[in-house]
């Protein structure tokens, strides 16, 4: 049994040196610059190792931006265990952009995450799923379908804000946020005065945001 804990240990802390370096290289030279062969010399971890875990460097990548994703809803949901679903989801798509805003890592492996189609496939999955939970018993009625649908266009739109912060034009970050607010959150049943309500809410708790955005950089900092 001993043995078997160690053993499991090591590989956790294995997988943990391959997921450190692999997040090191992709923040310092991008994700398409970085090669396995650079992990493998990065993290002291052999090639058929990294290959244990993982099936290539997308493989590799999309662990990372999952583990955020993660992170993310975890943590609004420590911070705000009582609100009501429309008003945590808001929180969790603002935390996303400001989290964007403030961190080159971040920013990286959200912008290449919708860049892929894998990772973007998986990352629609990862938010289906959350949105499911979250609004279970908002009487909604929605079918698994119609929160995928949803979170597909959504993210959709998410991705066109990661894109600004790439842009030579300069985007007005307020103006933007404030359009998605008003775009996606009728979709999950708030009205006009409703989506009023949580802009406002949001901007008035905007440092508990920053606060949130700083807790889940350093919780992604070793995973």
């Amino acid at each position: 049994m001993e043995k078997r804990k160690q053993s499991a240990e090591h590989l956790r802390e294995m997988r943990s040196k391959i997921l450190t370096a692999a997040k090191g290289l992709f923040l310092e030279q991008g994700y398409k610059k970085t090669t396995i062969r650079q992990i493998v010399e990065r993290s002291g971890v052999l090639t058929g190792s990294i290959y244990h875990f993982f099936h290539n460097k997308e493989d590799l990548f999309q662990a990372l931006v999952m583990a955020l994703l993660q992170e993310c809803a975890d943590i609004i949901d420590e911070r705000f265990p009582d609100e009501n679903p429309v008003f945590k989801y808001a929180v969790m798509m603002l935390t996303e952009l400001k989290s964007v805003e403030c961190n080159a890592w971040i920013l990286e492996a959200y912008y290449e995450g919708y860049g892929s189609k894998v990772i973007f496939e998986r990352m629609v999955e990862h938010l289906t799923d959350v949105s499911a939970r979250m609004f279970a018993d908002s009487g909604l009625g929605y079918s698994h379908e119609d929160y995928y649908l949803r979170t597909l266009l959504i993210k959709g739109a998410m991705r066109s804000c990661v894109a600004e912060f790439y842009f030579v034009r300069p985007v007005d970050f307020q103006a933007s946020w404030h359009m998605l607010m008003r775009m996606i959150l009728p979709m999950y049943g708030a009205d006009e005065a409703e989506v009023s309500s949580i802009i406002q809410r949001l901007e008035e708790i905007d440092p508990v945001i920053d606060d949130i955005c700083r807790i889940l950089i350093e919780r992604t900092r070793v995973l």
